[in-house]
């Protein structure tokens, strides 16, 4: 049976699930998921925009998926998939399942007027790649995420001249990002100049975000984003293909601003790859690749701009009375 979360499924949530899938995005990267809280706060707040879960329970068979939703954006990202308790060998299986939830999972978002859903899957689950694709899902882009897992190689001292991002920089960022970003990858993800904006965040126990920009107002060379939480520092960068000497300096500005000891990541784009040699220079190993997935629940209508006007009957008719003159020799007492 599948249905939406019960005070019951909440000591469940907090034990070790018998398998589980953490989709990790730039949010949880920084800050650890706890199926157990969302899910409470699903339990009180209702499925919605912000927030998504489904549960499946069988005869001792317990999973889960959830999707947390983006501040500010019609979309969610399937974060977490699991599995626990006893299954039996005629019960279906934990991939079988998943399907059903996640196609639970869409219906509570077309409900909640969701328009996208994303999910990074890890690119060697190839039986979970299936069943993201038979629910509608499909591939945009691939991403590399990399950690920081030793001390700066490249000896030199010098880092980039950049400035805190402010409002005036929005349609700057979004220019950089337009020129760099393939177009099938910029249909995808549907970004426009106020997704820039900082804070990216609706919830005052999320993660921290900062960003710095480099060149002049109108024509940026390079743009950094740090989000920070209990797990990790994450970076994001956009440099200039004719500027990627820059992008050492670039990353080790942004080094420079971390003050703890917590584990750094940077994620790369596949069309990035130019970016990937200075990133080892700096000391970044690659820790795993993504599928980026998306799936839209809305289906864009197209209509001629001329529609309206050319199109037969959309005009009301209001049969008018015909007026005719009396006749002289009409009896009107007939």
């Amino acid at each position: 049976m599948i249905r939406s979360v019960i005070p019951g499924d909440l000591w469940g949530l907090r034990r070790k699930p018998r398998h589980q899938v953490i989709l990790y995005t730039e949010g949880l990267l920084a800050q650890a998921h706890r199926p157990a809280w969302f899910a409470l706060r699903c339990m009180l707040q209702g499925n919605g925009r912000e927030r998504n879960s489904a549960i499946y329970q069988e005869r001792g068979d317990t999973a889960v998926v959830q999707a947390q939703g983006r501040y500010g954006r019609p979309e969610q990202d399937v974060t977490y998939l699991a599995a626990s308790g006893t299954r039996a060998p005629h019960m279906s299986s934990d991939y079988e399942v998943w399907y059903w939830l996640l196609e639970r999972i869409c219906q509570n978002a077309s409900a909640s007027y969701v328009q996208r859903l994303y999910a990074a899957l890890p690119r060697e689950h190839n039986e979970l790649r299936e069943i993201f694709r038979q629910t509608g899902f499909h591939t945009y882009a691939h991403a590399i995420i990399l950690q920081l897992s030793g001390p700066d190689w490249d000896q030199r001292t010098t880092l980039a001249a950049m400035r805190t991002q402010t409002r005036r920089d929005h349609w700057a960022i979004h220019k950089l990002y337009g020129a760099l970003t393939p177009h099938p990858v910029q249909q995808a993800e549907v970004r426009n100049a106020r997704h820039w904006g900082m804070p990216l965040t609706g919830d005052w126990v999320g993660p921290r975000r900062s960003a710095w920009v480099l060149g002049p107002d109108d024509d940026l060379t390079g743009y950094l984003r740090l989000t920070s939480g209990p797990q990790g520092h994450v970076f994001s960068l956009m440099i200039r293909p004719n500027a990627r000497d820059v992008a050492v300096d670039v990353l080790r500005f942004g080094l420079a601003r971390l003050s703890d000891n917590r584990p750094v990541f940077l994620l790369l784009r596949e069309y990035q790859g130019e970016l990937l040699a200075p990133a080892e220079g700096l000391g970044f190993q690659t820790m795993g690749e993504q599928a980026l997935l998306v799936k839209h629940t809305v289906v864009p209508v197209r209509r001629m701009l001329l529609a309206p006007s050319l199109e037969t009957g959309l005009e009301s008719r209001i049969p008018a009375r015909r007026i005719a003159a009396p006749r002289e020799d009409a009896n009107p007492y007939a």
